[in-house]
């Protein structure tokens, strides 16, 4: 009498567990990393439509102070604003508890020449890396 066997083997199980657990230690950085990578050019994005907007506030009435409908950021940055007469500072501040609290890009600023930066990023970033610019 032949008997055939039905279904898998404790070893096959065992084996293709052991590929998916290696997939995904090696795809869950990476999908994390662009999750990232997407919520920074979110705040770019953000950063740059508040400037423009500003800027035509400055347009209109000769200065910045006095703006309104400065956005306050979304959940995973806070974006407060310096108003004077002929300057502003833009800063996106991380959100505690969000994923991107401990960033390796950090805060973001923006003044009115357009000068974007990154003051307290990890060192071997560029600007180009977080400001995708």
């Amino acid at each position: 009498m032949n008997r055939y066997a039905a279904g898998f083997t404790l070893m096959e199980l065992m084996i293709v567990v052991a590929i998916i657990g290696i997939l995904g230690a090696v795809v869950y950085p990476l999908y994390s990393e662009s999750v990232k990578r997407g919520y920074r050019a979110q705040i770019v994005v953000l950063l740059s439509e508040q400037s423009q907007s500003l800027e035509r506030f400055y347009t209109k009435k000769g200065l910045y102070s006095g703006a309104e409908n400065v956005s306050p950021g979304n959940q995973h940055y806070l974006i407060t604003s310096e108003l004077a007469d002929h300057t502003y500072l833009l800063t996106a501040t991380r959100r505690e508890g969000s994923p991107m609290a401990a960033d390796a890009c950090g805060n973001y600023t923006l003044n009115h020449m357009g000068l974007a930066a990154n003051a307290d990023s990890a060192p071997d970033l560029t600007s180009q890396q977080c400001w995708g610019r």
